[in-house]
């Protein structure tokens, strides 16, 4: 089974929302659609701050890559737009990540492509 790792970065909390809340939220939502195998909330240093995010690994049924690539871009934007709508702002954009698991290394896979 593909494994994947999202890193969704903390804006502005709901009032009445913690760190904590964003991450069952966002556990929930990603349990709606995946089995969730690793959740954690981190606060790396970036640029001199502390940066609060809620980061997620996750398995993918297997099938072709790319539609595990694409599956797992649709549970980031799900996981993404649940928190907008219950807890707390997704910001910024710039520091979300999704990647892929392989080698016991992750590695971030970009976003999808338009089709022609």
């Amino acid at each position: 089974m593909p494994s994947y790792r999202l890193h969704l970065p903390i804006g502005a909390l709901r009032a009445g929302s913690s760190p904590a809340d964003v991450l069952e939220q966002a556990a929930l939502a990603l349990g709606s659609l995946h089995a969730v195998e690793r959740k954690d909330v981190e606060a790396p240093l970036v640029a001199g701050r502390r940066v609060g995010r809620v980061v997620l690994r996750f398995g993918v049924d297997p099938s072709s890559r790319a539609e595990e690539d694409e599956s797992a871009r649709r549970a980031l934007a799900a996981v993404a737009r649940h928190l907008e709508e219950t807890v707390c702002e997704v910001a910024p954009a710039s520091a979300v990540v999704l990647s892929r698991g392989a080698g016991g290394r992750f590695r971030p896979i970009p976003p999808s492509r338009p089709r022609a």
